[in-house]
């Protein structure tokens, strides 16, 4: 359940005011568009109109799945689904997808909260390759060991941590940021700016400000449904397959249960007042 009848205070800041402008779903015509395209036909049907699609990937929304899963259905690799490679795959937007000229778009969509654990226990998993940076959500700098504390953080303007944890979400919130010029994106990475990928909106990756002239079709994906979201898009695009959704964990080990316990106020606490526009998209696609 998304909605609740208890009120979620946001400290100062939140929800971060930049981000509210840019993603107002209800007057932005650099995102409406991309909902009002929601289950319209591909323009090419079967295994050959899906080849063409481009993919958008937010970070713990299932996109490694997806990959996996077309990979089987195609019996390709993949890796060959990535629009500029397996290291660049969370960072395609919309926008790329259309300079690229596909035909069409598939972009997996999560719960934020669902999504923000998803990423808490990727990160860690993958603890033994950090270098105690500010990058990602739990490090060795802040020693965070569980959700709880990361958020703690975020909510109390007084906590350890809290200009940290803030610093790397404003920096990260408004778009995914590539590497260079050639990768067609607005926003390049800095060193000097730490971001983590799992605080990029998912609301940022279907933004294009130049949407004139041919604009790809798009097709939503919701982690919570996985199962009937694929067999959805097997029938948009009229292939009949007894290939199953993948599941996959990127490689990940399981967290400790005591790091990631379900909170409704914490879930509150993300969808109110760190990615409410996220809320509305996953509301508005996947029913949530």
């Amino acid at each position: 359940m998304l909605h609740s009848d208890s009120p979620t205070e946001c400290p100062p800041g939140l929800p971060f005011p930049e981000a509210q402008a840019l993603f107002d779903w209800n007057t932005s015509e650099r995102l409406l568009p991309r909902l009002r395209a929601k289950g319209s036909p591909p323009r090419v049907s079967g295994l050959d109109g899906l080849k063409g699609c481009g993919l958008l990937l937010p970070a713990g929304t299932g996109g490694t799945s997806l990959a996996t899963g077309l990979a089987n259905l195609t019996n390709t690799s993949q890796f060959s689904w990535y629009i500029g490679g397996h290291h660049q795959k969370h960072m395609v937007t919309f926008r790329q997808v259309r300079l690229t000229k596909r035909p069409c778009a598939l972009m997996t969509v999560r719960d934020p909260y669902e999504r923000l654990r998803s990423g808490f226990r990727y990160d860690t998993a993958h603890l033994h390759r950090g270098t105690g940076q500010r990058s990602g959500l739990l490090s060795n700098y802040q020693k965070r060991r569980t959700l709880r504390e990361l958020l703690d953080a975020f909510r109390n303007p007084n906590a350890t941590g809290h200009a940290t944890v803030m610093d790397m979400y404003s920096n990260s919130v408004l778009h995914p940021m590539c590497n260079s010029n050639k990768d067609r994106c607005v926003h390049k990475r800095s060193p000097e700016k730490p971001m983590n990928l799992f605080l990029l909106s998912q609301s940022a990756y279907l933004i294009d400000d130049d949407a004139a002239g041919s604009v790809p079709s798009i097709h939503f994906l919701c982690t919570n449904d996985y199962a009937a979201s694929w067999r959805h898009l097997l029938a948009d695009f009229g292939i009949e397959s007894s290939v199953p959704a993948a599941y996959a964990l990127s490689g990940r080990a399981p967290a400790a249960p005591e790091a990631l316990p379900y909170d409704e106020a914490d879930a509150r606490f993300v969808r109110t007042c760190l990615f409410p526009w996220d809320t509305y998209l996953y509301q508005r696609v996947c029913g949530g």
